[in-house]
């Protein structure tokens, strides 16, 4: 039997919504973990601890809420379609920690280069620098974090079966 077009474009629109609807999610979690990774920032900087320490710390801070939200609230439906158990969350995990850390060194390398060469304070650097890490970070967890078990075969074979 052959679906018609209207029906696969009513799909591809359904699909575009929860896309929209996961990004906004996804986003109004970044602004909380923005203001935490912010607010830990200001606070070490006012210390004195070198940027890219104070960096790295409310990064992390930041990080942390951003798993345990995104994992419970944006990314939930993936994951309640395919429950793998114990394994699956750990590599879930995993995966969580070992992008957000590639996110990490990107951010301190992105931001020693604004401060270094062109002559940006740490707050500007770091306000560009979280602009652009938000959108790679969104596009790296819905494909590869937060996916569940059959759509990273997918992802990882070309989407072959």
């Amino acid at each position: 039997m052959r679906k018609s077009r209207s029906w696969q474009a009513g799909m591809d629109g359904k699909r575009d919504r929860r896309w929209l609807l996961q990004f906004a999610m996804f986003g109004m979690i970044g602004v909380l973990n923005t203001a935490i990774d912010f607010g830990a920032f200001g606070l070490l900087t006012w210390l004195s601890v070198h940027y890219a320490v104070a960096q790295a710390l409310s990064y992390i801070a930041g990080m942390v809420n951003s798993y345990l939200l995104n994992n419970a609230i944006t990314f939930r439906s993936a994951r309640s379609k395919e429950s793998g158990g114990f394994a699956s969350a750990l590599r879930q995990q995993l995966r969580f920690l070992l992008w957000n850390g590639a996110m990490l060194a990107l951010s301190i390398m992105l931001m020693s280069a604004a401060i270094g060469l062109l002559g940006w304070s740490a707050w500007l650097a770091k306000a560009a620098v979280t602009v652009f890490i938000l959108g790679l970070n969104f596009y790296g967890s819905k494909k590869w974090v937060f996916t569940s078990a059959r759509g990273a075969n997918a992802a990882e074979t070309g989407g072959q079966s």
